[in-house]
């Protein structure tokens, strides 16, 4: 008798938990897949425009390493976004040190 009462908890407190997993793992692989695409379009636009320029502009950009910079340029947008993402997360669990003049904090 006291088995069913411990797996009934054991469900009640697992169940929230996977559904908040699931729905995570969801929301974070279509973020995922949708930013992925677009880095990917953005980067191919890109080198498509290159592709079409002349020859000698072609040796130029060659030279210059424009794929490399591209590259870099697409990684430090992801890296923005990863950084401000992870601020945004961490901002949840910040505790308020500032507080506005005239409630219960103190006036000089």
């Amino acid at each position: 008798m006291q088995f069913l009462f411990i797996a009934q908890l054991i469900m009640m407190i697992i169940g929230p938990a996977v559904r908040l997993v699931l729905r995570m793992l969801g929301v974070g692989f279509v973020t995922y897949v949708g930013y992925n695409i677009a880095l990917n379009g953005a980067e191919s636009y890109i080198m498509s425009r290159v592709g079409s320029s002349g020859v000698i502009v072609q040796q130029m950009l060659g030279m210059a390493k424009f794929d490399v910079i591209v590259n870099i340029y697409l990684s430090a947008i992801t890296t923005r976004m990863v950084l401000s993402g992870l601020d945004k997360a961490a901002d949840l669990k910040r505790k308020q040190v500032w507080r506005a003049p005239g409630g219960s904090s103190i006036e000089a």
